[in-house]
């Protein structure tokens, strides 16, 4: 059974189990309230009986049942019993059934008694009121045939009740679930198409401010973010692509070079071998680097509270002994939610950064205030429309064309970054340079 279909079966079964609940407060409340009606026409009839006459108590013999009126002759039988219990008096319509609980009031053992019996010559119920007299009792009786009749068409119409109700409750179940169920079969479709087609341009229904609607707005967001990522990742290929043609090419070249020709000049194959050397590197260090802006940086990684200080200090002295360069670190303690490795790898690229645009021999200054970490140099600086697209994968200004690099390692440093929940920023320094850095919450 489907969404709409088990929405109505409920809506159903509620409204059906309301509505007979209803019916039988109902029926519960209206049978006594019958019951005691009946009780009540009897004792008065049985009063009126038994009121005296010329100013004596009324006794058995003295009660004349010709007085009944003719309603009232109509609608109870009366009989008189004798001291024993025997039957002396009835009216028309035969006699009634004396039970043991008569007797005993006709006996004086039992004050009255008032209850249903069975009459065995009609097959009807009869509700029966037994009063004592001075030498004897009186019986009233009305048949319970209408009291029976009323609550059989109460029992009757509440049957039609229910089911009215519980099919009215399918058809408001099965409109309230329309609108729902059609917007969960649109997605479904959407997600169908999307599983078959791999297309993640699917239309899906976004309206309604329910689940459903939240889910449908849920999952386009999801698509525009596969979409994204999916161009991202092509992008990234065509990219990386491009850049890995000139390394390979250089390769190749001086590869068919060297076995084309055995006698090469010594000096020649040296200059060769270096070319080889270098374009080696280049290429190891553009698949690293492609490989760090692919990869999840936080999926295996092991992020707890960090300060910034020990692995920027840690990538200062790496960089430092490698270039001879000098590299001044200054920091207080601030302390982020961020993997080590990641924020390290982030921080020397920086610095590499700030190493191959400033070719003085003045100091690279790391700066760490309030969990943002700044790298300036003394280089020709950023322009404010390059302050962001400096942080795009392989982007190379113009002045960097001729300089080493990938033109990704600002955007691993963005990638990370953003990542661990922060921003970058590039912009110019102060006196000449470029200050290039990144700002992370602090915990």
């Amino acid at each position: 059974m489907g969404l709409g279909g088990r929405m109505a079966t409920t809506v159903a079964v509620v409204a059906a189990v309301a509505a007979a609940l209803v019916g039988m407060l109902l029926y519960s409340t209206t049978q006594p309230r019958l019951v005691q009606e009946v009780d009540t026409d009897l004792q008065r009839v049985a009063s009126a009986l038994l009121a005296p006459t010329n100013g004596e108590p009324g006794a058995a013999a003295s009660i004349d049942l010709e007085n009944l009126t003719a309603a009232e002759a109509s609608a109870y039988s009366v009989q008189v019993l004798g001291p024993a219990g025997e039957i002396t008096a009835t009216t028309p319509g035969g006699d009634l059934p004396v039970t043991g609980a008569a007797v005993a009031v006709a006996t004086g053992q039992q004050p009255a008694s008032l209850n249903t019996v069975d009459d065995p010559d009609t097959g009807t119920q009869l509700r029966i009121l037994t009063v004592p007299t001075d030498d004897g009792a009186i019986q009233v009786a009305q048949s319970m045939t209408a009291v029976n009749a009323i609550l059989t068409d109460l029992g009757r119409a509440t049957v039609i009740v229910v089911v009215l109700v519980a099919a009215g409750g399918a058809v408001v179940g099965w409109l309230m679930s329309f609108g729902v169920t059609q917007r969960v079969r649109r997605l479904t479709t959407a997600a169908e198409q999307v599983g078959t087609s791999g297309r993640l341009d699917a239309a899906v229904p976004v309206t309604g401010k329910d689940e459903a609607g939240r889910l449908g707005r849920a999952f386009d967001r999801m698509l525009t973010s596969l979409a994204d990522s999916q161009r991202e990742q092509r992008r990234l290929v065509e990219d990386a692509g491009h850049e890995l043609r000139t390394p390979l090419t250089s390769l190749r070249t001086n590869v068919d070079v060297l076995l084309r020709h055995d006698d090469l000049d010594p000096e020649l194959r040296a200059q060769l071998l270096a070319d080889l050397d270098r374009d080696l590197i280049e290429l190891v260090t553009l698949v690293e680097e492609v490989a760090a802006v692919a990869a999840d940086p936080l999926a295996e990684s092991d992020v707890k509270p960090l300060k910034l200080a020990d692995v920027a200090r840690s990538a200062a002295d790496r960089c430092g002994r490698r270039t001879h360069r000098p590299i001044v670190l200054t920091a207080d303690g601030s302390t982020v939610l961020a993997d080590a490795t990641s924020m390290e790898r982030a921080i020397s690229n920086m610095i590499d950064n700030a190493l191959k645009f400033d070719p003085s021999d003045e100091s690279i200054e790391v700066v760490i205030h309030d969990g943002t970490v700044t790298v300036s140099d003394r280089g020709p600086g950023i322009t404010d429309d390059q302050a962001d697209a400096v942080f795009q994968r392989f982007h190379r200004s113009a002045e960097a064309r001729q300089l080493p690099g990938s033109g990704l390692g600002l955007a691993i440093v963005a990638k990370v970054a953003h990542d661990h929940g922060g921003t970058v920023f590039a912009r110019s320094r102060s006196g000449g340079g470029a200050e290039v850095g990144f700002s992370l919450p602090l915990v």
